[in-house]
């Protein structure tokens, strides 16, 4: 026997072997099993099988010839003690995109990109990406993400509220994460498990009981297999939580940080203009507040503009909206003794980044025009300062 025919006889065995295992699975009514033999019978097939044969078998994995049982419009799972509901369903979304850093727009981009071209990928024995892990502190985009990766995919949004899930009957917490992972498996969705690491944690913690162990192992199953179908989202503030072997198995980590100046600016500027006020800041006085806001998150940053807004039509003498975001962004900067490295970081950024004079920079500090000078000249002394340690460090 050559090596050929040999091969071509292991093949075979292979293919009936998968295939006596998809009648099994099937009769027992194994719907996770079947997709997890599925897609092995369709990387081993190759060119060995018709491209129509691919492109079918592709196709019903990706749930597109969707059986009468599939559908957004089952009734959601509900705890079986409160009856209150598991999720919120949210559908026909059309969501602004989130304004994130240059890293983490591309890593979602290429995330939509693989999803849209999910029966490429698996016509070429290709997994499409089936789950998404995003970290990040509070208030970076994280659920806004969420909800616009279900407008672009074109999928219902299900938010799971953790709140109902976890239950203070031991057992009742597995029970009803299992009802939620089914229910996301059998409807082509966008999941999306924020808060992750209240399911998700550390083995080793000591301080958990057994059943919060057992929901872990319960997770790296479901993420393993999770279908093609639909996507997961799991998100958490607190990624050192995590239990590593839970981390290791989504297929992309996004890590959104807080956002840096050109996106600070961005989301002022897009959440003034989402308002009905004639008068605007000028673009200047919107790039002066992003450099002062520096650590601010996206939502707060949300919060800041509908503040200043309300104190423009509300306040006392009602002024004028670049002057109550002035005031918030740069009224802690001119208080006497306010932190001088900040103050004066944010007039050598004004003076280099923005081209404002000095005196314009005075105006907005409430300071003298020769005390703008001096902290223009302390900064680029620090960053002189800080630019020769590090190339000692590099030299080092």
């Amino acid at each position: 026997m050559n090596a050929n025919t040999y091969q071509d006889e292991v093949s075979v065995a292979e293919e009936e072997r998968l295939i006596l295992d998809l009648v099994r699975y099937g009769l027992d009514g194994e719907p996770n099993s079947i997709r997890h033999l599925a897609r092995k019978l369709l990387r081993r097939s190759g060119a060995a099988r018709s491209e129509g044969f691919r492109k079918e078998l592709g196709t019903l994995l990706l749930g597109a010839a969707a059986s009468p049982l599939r559908g957004a419009d089952r009734v959601l799972p509900v705890e079986p003690e409160t009856r209150l509901p598991l999720a919120s369903i949210e559908s026909g979304l059309r969501d602004d995109p989130p304004i994130l850093r240059p890293e983490a727009e591309v890593a979602i981009n290429q995330l939509i990109e693989g999803r849209l071209n999910a029966a490429t990928l698996i016509n070429a024995g290709v997994e499409p990406p089936r789950t998404v892990l995003l970290t990040g502190p509070p208030g970076v985009g994280k659920s806004m993400t969420a909800r616009y990766l279900a407008t672009c995919l074109d999928l219902p949004l299900i938010t799971v509220e953790l709140g109902a899930l976890m239950s203070s009957f031991l057992g009742k917490t597995g029970q009803n994460l299992r009802q939620l992972l089914d229910h996301g498996q059998e409807v082509a969705c966008v999941l999306f498990l924020d808060e992750f690491d209240a399911v998700g944690k550390r083995r080793d913690d000591l301080t958990e009981i057994g059943e919060l162990k057992r929901l872990v192992n319960l997770l790296l199953l479901e993420l393993d297999r999770w279908p093609a179908s639909g996507l997961l989202v799991a998100a958490t503030n607190h990624p050192q939580l995590l239990d590593p072997a839970v981390e290791r198995r989504f297929d992309l980590i996004a890590d959104l940080a807080l956002p840096g100046f050109a996106e600070r600016q961005a989301i002022l500027t897009r959440a003034l203009g989402r308002l009905q006020i004639d008068e605007q800041p000028s673009p200047q006085a919107i790039a002066a507040c992003a450099l002062a806001f520096e650590g601010e998150s996206g939502a707060g940053l949300e919060r800041i503009v509908s503040q200043a807004a309300r104190e423009a039509i509300l306040g006392p003498g009602s002024g004028s909206l670049a002057a109550a975001l002035g005031q918030m962004a740069i009224g802690p900067l001119r208080i006497e003794g306010a932190d001088k490295e900040r103050r004066a970081a944010f007039a050598g950024l004004s003076s280099e980044l923005l081209g404002m004079s000095q005196r314009e920079i005075a105006e907005l500090l409430g300071v003298s025009h020769p005390t703008v000078g001096k902290l223009i000249a302390a900064w680029r002394e620090n960053m002189s300062g800080e630019g020769a340690a590090e190339s000692k460090a590099r030299r080092g």
